[in-house]
């Protein structure tokens, strides 16, 4: 089986876009969408109960926006070192 190195370069390529794409939304999100006295983002507040399983999903969104990007990243150099390990670059 022969492996493409360009095939993973791409790849890490196309991994290093995602993990870029999502950064860069990120701060909207965590201003925009941040709980508030008086709404969750957008949703006017509500029952003590549904506040807190707003502030619940916001910050597991947060969490895993970042851990997925830095999962994306570390793959980018892991595809990127293989490449260069097969030959490419």
């Amino acid at each position: 089986m022969r492996i493409d190195p360009g095939a993973l370069l791409a790849a890490g390529v196309r991994c290093e876009e995602a993990a870029a794409a999502l950064r860069a939304q990120l701060p909207a999100f965590r201003e925009f969408a941040a709980p508030t006295d008086d709404c969750f983002g957008l949703v006017e507040r509500g029952a003590d109960e549904l506040a807190e399983s707003y502030q619940a999903f916001y910050d597991e969104l947060l969490a895993f926006s970042g851990d997925l990007t830095a999962k994306l990243t570390e793959t980018a150099t892991g595809l990127r070192q293989s490449a260069q390990h097969l030959g490419a670059g």
